[in-house]
């Protein structure tokens, strides 16, 4: 007898450690890469321009992904260490006869509390301008954690009354079921927070971009035919070799990618204007920091 493995069985064995590290490895990147266009869009949009017209590396799209996540990452761990001190509390008291009351109170308020979570989640899924105007992702929370909410109810009630049984294939489907609800919920208010930090990050540097931003001159050869609030434009004067004719301020940096800079005029009565010009020698750009 040999101590070493057959070849196949060798390979199958590091192919399966190396599953175990790629696998999560590349479900976190995808979720970065997905919340990060996501805030991204929502970013940019709030400006007036498509994210494909930025070009924007990947690495810069995770980045952004990595603050979309911050607050639903930290919730979420709240939320579970919440969940295991509600459950050992739980079992505590199923251990003592006397409390066991409390228990089934505690579990029948659980039901209708399901019940009525799961039909704001579907109030805000058939109308959607009530999702639209609601807390981020109060319609996904309400709609996959409030049938769990009712059926954890109903088996804590069975285990406080003593009629615990164990779980059948039926049962198994149902939490199966139950489980995805609560993911899909979760996926889909992580969507919905990415999205408004997008717009809120957006509104809060348009209205301070006049103050944090460096101020943009440039001079282009043809007019820009923008009317734009906040833009200036002025005629040069003609000199021998003077390819500019005309120069515009009033504009601040937001970001430059892909070789593009995406300039922005400081909000007034609520109202600015974004323009994009290629970052080459089509224009001439002038930096004023402040």
């Amino acid at each position: 007898m040999t101590d070493e493995q057959p070849p196949q069985s060798a390979f199958l064995h590091r192919l399966s450690q190396f599953a175990s590290v790629a696998a999560p490895t590349s479900v976190a990147a995808a979720l970065l890469f997905y919340f990060g266009y996501v805030a991204t869009y929502a970013r940019y949009a709030y400006f007036g321009v498509d994210l494909t017209a930025l070009d924007l590396s990947t690495i810069e799209v995770l980045l952004h992904g990595a603050e979309a996540l911050y607050v639903p990452v930290a919730a979420l761990v709240v939320l579970t260490l919440a969940l295991h001190l509600i459950v050992q509390g739980i079992r505590r008291m199923l251990a003592s006869r006397r409390r066991r009351r409390l228990v089934r109170i505690f579990a029948v308020a659980l039901v209708p509390l399901g019940v009525l979570l799961f039909a704001r989640g579907v109030v805000g899924v058939v109308w959607p301008e009530v999702s639209h105007t609601e807390f981020p992702g109060t319609t996904p929370i309400t709609l996959g954690f409030g049938l769990p909410l009712a059926a954890a109810g109903l088996r804590l009630r069975r285990a406080a009354l003593g009629r615990a049984r164990r779980k059948g294939p039926s049962e198994t489907v149902v939490l199966t079921c139950l489980c995805l609800n609560v993911l899909l919920g979760l996926f889909w208010a992580t969507n919905s927070f990415a999205s408004a930090y997008g717009r809120g990050i957006a509104h809060t540097v348009g209205n301070r971009i006049a103050k944090e931003r460096p101020a943009v001159v440039i001079d282009t050869q043809e007019p820009l035919q923008l009317n734009l609030p906040g833009m200036q434009e002025r005629l040069l004067p003609t000199a021998e070799g003077q390819k500019f004719r005309y120069r515009y301020r009033g504009l601040h940096v937001l970001t430059e990618a892909g070789g593009k800079l995406l300039l922005v005029t400081a909000e007034r009565n609520g109202r600015s204007g974004t323009i994009v010009v290629p970052y080459d020698g089509s224009v001439r750009v002038a930096f004023i920091p402040n």
